[in-house]
């Protein structure tokens, strides 16, 4: 993976699977709930907000475009022609294809990003480097414009272009393994590694500068061939930069395309473009196109472009493509960011599987909670605070009580003695599957139902 000065590494997901354990022993005193209008969870609140669930967030897709360039106006508007979504396209210049979407309300706003997917190589197609993760909670005025470039995932090698091409997919042809092991080096053919991902940038324009808010990297596109001693790869924690005065540089470009960083210039082609270029998805390498017509472009969003080797990832900071055009070397994944006047709401993953993603929701502030959390019940649109260590709800609806009276001295709650047993078993599972990528279901779940600060000292 790329580095940064100051990248910072995540912090362990458990908390968050010990809350949902937690969430399971929790009771509540009495039937009654406030109603969603009932409680001050929106904090600021000057204005009136839809009472409707499903105004309270919005997603963000690429609206049905590929490739290396961002969509249309025509085709976001078709997007979302049945949803609660509106935006304006930039028709030019290097903003293009970026959504701008009109903060409805001043309030608190968890905003979610998912980077796009990297493309698969022609032989190395069992799985591909996951798009990254990330949430943070922001506070957005109203009338606000947000500018919302969703990445775009990284082109396969196959099914190919041509019937060459197509035959080295069926495995009909071996003249890059054969070039390969003949000169221990690609000198005759390329092509057949996977573009990278693009990033999915969300940022403000301020007096004409552009500042980021939050950015999910892209994966790294595939190389032609899995590297059989790469095993352990999928051990490496994603990370994040925090800090604007770091610049953001694209990634290394080698005979692959390096993916575009947020604000480095390139004059390769084949690299992926930063977001002050137009954040566009790198070309396929020149020896591919020139030998094999492999036309394999990195994904709109900065992602590099392939060739025997798989372009890097876009981001923040662009993920390196190998200096050279190594048969089983991958682009490497960029790296993501979150602006400071940000809250880390969850850390970097590697979830998406194909185009990127964002989703803006409205936060839900628990801060009326003695236990300062609570969760939104979908059904009933009805707003819970929670307690935990064994407390329950008391009549108020806000305050924890001990049932039946203090707990005594020497003895542990049975809530506290289930969630140590059970985290125990859950810390083993975590353990041995801490190299697979989280589903973008799992993380929508928990960004949906976790409160954004689980406080378990309190048990």
């Amino acid at each position: 993976m790329g580095s940064s000065p100051g990248a910072i590494r995540p912090r362990f997901l458990m908390p968050y699977l010990l809350l949902f354990l937690e969430i399971e022993s929790m009771t509540v005193e009495g039937e009654s709930m406030h109603h969603l209008e009932d409680l001050p969870f929106l904090f600021p609140v000057p204005e009136a907000v839809p009472s409707d669930y499903s105004d309270l967030a919005w997603l963000f897709t690429s609206c049905g475009a590929s490739g290396p360039n961002g969509p249309t106006q025509v085709q976001c508007t078709n997007a979302y022609r049945h949803t609660n979504v509106s935006v304006n396209i930039e028709p030019e210049g290097p903003l293009k294809g970026i959504q701008v979407w009109q903060v409805p309300a001043t309030n608190k706003y968890v905003v979610s990003a998912y980077g796009a997917a990297g493309g698969k190589g022609a032989r190395n197609s069992n799985k591909r480097s996951h798009g990254i993760f990330i949430s943070a909670i922001f506070h957005l005025k109203k009338d606000d414009f947000l500018y919302i470039l969703v990445g775009q995932q990284g082109e396969d090698a196959c099914p190919g272009k041509d019937s060459m091409t197509q035959k080295i997919c069926l495995g009909e042809s071996s003249i890059i393994e054969d070039d390969y092991n003949n000169n221990k080096a690609m000198l005759e053919w390329a092509g057949g590694g996977g573009g990278g991902g693009g990033a999915t940038h969300i940022f403000k324009v301020v007096d004409g500068i552009q500042v980021p808010l939050l950015i999910a990297a892209g994966g790294g596109g595939k190389a032609y061939l899995e590297d059989p001693d790469a095993l352990m790869d999928d051990l490496v924690l994603e990370q994040y930069e925090n800090d604007t005065s770091v610049p953001g540089f694209n990634g290394q470009v080698g005979a692959a395309g390096g993916g575009g960083g947020w604000n480095d210039i390139t004059k390769f082609p084949w690299a992926g473009k930063s977001l002050m270029e137009g954040a566009s998805g790198g070309s396929a390498c020149p020896r591919a196109l020139d030998k094999l017509g492999w036309a394999t472009h990195g994904g709109y969003g900065g992602g590099g472009g392939a060739c025997t080797s798989g372009g890097g990832g876009g981001g923040y900071t662009g993920g390196d493509a190998s200096k050279t055009d190594h048969i089983t070397a991958d682009g490497q994944d960029g790296i993501s960011f979150v602006n400071q006047a940000g809250e880390i709401y969850l850390y970097p993953l590697a979830a998406m599987e194909s185009h990127g993603e964002a989703e803006i929701r409205i936060h839900m502030n628990c801060s009326h909670c003695e236990s300062d959390n609570c969760i939104r019940k979908k059904e009933s649109k009805k707003i819970l605070c929670l307690c935990l260590g064994g407390k329950v709800l008391a009549q108020d609806n806000v305050s924890c009580t001990v049932p039946g009276g203090a707990i005594p001295e020497g003895h542990l709650p049975s809530s506290l003695i289930i969630a140590v047993v059970t985290s125990t078993i859950v810390t083993g599972v975590v353990l041995t599957c801490a190299g697979l990528a989280l589903s973008k279901n799992f993380i929508k779940l928990c960004t949906t139902q976790l409160p954004s600060q689980p406080t378990f000292n309190k048990l």
